[in-house]
């Protein structure tokens, strides 16, 4: 996991940086949750722990980083990668980017890093006392949150 808090000190540095006020505050309280529920959820599914953590962790880097939720999974992929570059392996960063930029098509299934961090998002946003859609609703009936 030094990787991951090697990754962690950066992101927060950037958001000091490039973010501000609601986003800023919101992002990081749902940044934190959504790796905690990715960490738990990786350990149910045998799934690497420190690519989850770090999934959950940039899952909406963009959000904060330009003040909007349009197209909010690809962009955070794209941030992602360039973050990602110096310390991980191709394959690594292949599951990471992917699973990010699947993360907002929760009417799907994907491969199994994509749908922890959709499962995980959905689960925050239930906590957050969030507005669910209703693919968010049906996931969280299927991991019997709900």
């Amino acid at each position: 996991m030094n990787r991951y808090f090697s990754l962690r000190d950066e992101v927060l540095h950037l958001l000091d940086e490039k973010s501000h006020g609601y986003y800023k505050r919101d992002a990081i309280a749902h940044m934190f949750q959504v790796e905690t529920l990715c960490l738990l959820l990786a350990k149910e599914r045998n799934l690497d722990e420190e690519l989850c953590a770090i999934i959950g962790l940039l899952h909406d880097i963009a959000v904060p980083i330009y003040s909007s939720t349009l197209q909010h999974a690809t962009r955070s992929s794209e941030l992602a990668k360039e973050l990602l570059n110096p310390i991980f392996s191709e394959e690594e960063k292949n599951i990471i980017i992917t699973a990010i930029s699947n993360h907002s098509h929760k009417e799907r299934i994907d491969d199994a890093y994509s749908e922890l961090i959709k499962d995980a998002d959905c689960w925050s946003h239930y906590l957050e006392k969030m507005v669910l859609k209703h693919e968010e609703s049906e996931r969280l009936k299927l991991l019997k949150i709900m």
